[in-house]
């Protein structure tokens, strides 16, 4: 089997595999939400996981990463852990990605950030990034959108997996504003 062919049906997979999980556990936590948001909840979140399954099936270089943060700067300072998929085309990147936060406040934070990269030292390249972010709260906590910009760092440790670490500066809505400040993030990226 072509390489090329192999990879694309291993993508296909995960997206196929991604976008069920995700429309199970988007349920699960609908269930949670009072009886009159729970459609609204529901279409909305389902809407966010149908593009980042998009994004996984239909492209043809994915890169599928985890990670681990800590949001400082704010009076709600909390550690967190996300997933992300995304696509580079040449120096430009687009990057979905989903993290959780359960201290203080629980907080779903849908994210999508482009980057370009700006230099490549010894092997590791540094990316500007900017993009929007959904934060979906728990208890009496508004839900809303937020600005990120920041920089990253990409480091290859074999050809298809690298170390990340990232710096991003958060400012939204002020129904989220208590949110607003710095986090820094590092993990890890398969490219496929």
């Amino acid at each position: 089997m072509d390489t090329q062919v192999h990879h694309t049906n291993i993508v296909n997979d995960f997206g196929k595999k991604f976008l069920a999980l995700s429309v199970k556990l988007l349920y699960n936590r609908a269930m949670t939400h009072s009886h009159s948001n729970k459609r609204k909840y529901i279409m909305k979140k389902l809407a966010i996981a149908s593009l980042l399954a998009l994004a996984a099936v239909s492209a043809s270089a994915v890169e599928v990463g985890v990670n681990g943060s800590y949001d400082f700067g704010s009076p709600t300072e909390r550690p967190g852990a996300g997933i992300t998929i995304g696509e580079k085309f040449g120096k430009v990147g687009l990057t979905a990605g989903f993290d959780r936060y359960t201290k203080t406040t629980d907080q779903d934070k849908y994210s999508l950030v482009g980057s370009y990269d700006v230099a490549t030292i010894a092997k590791t390249t540094v990316a500007v990034k900017a993009g929007a972010a959904y934060l979906s709260n728990t208890g009496s906590v508004a839900d809303g959108y937020a600005a990120l910009v920041g920089v990253g760092v990409s480091h290859p440790i074999t050809k298809a997996v690298s170390l990340t670490a990232d710096y991003r500066y958060q400012a939204g809505q002020s129904r989220v504003s208590q949110f607003d400040g710095s986090t820094v993030a590092f993990g890890a990226k398969y490219s496929f």
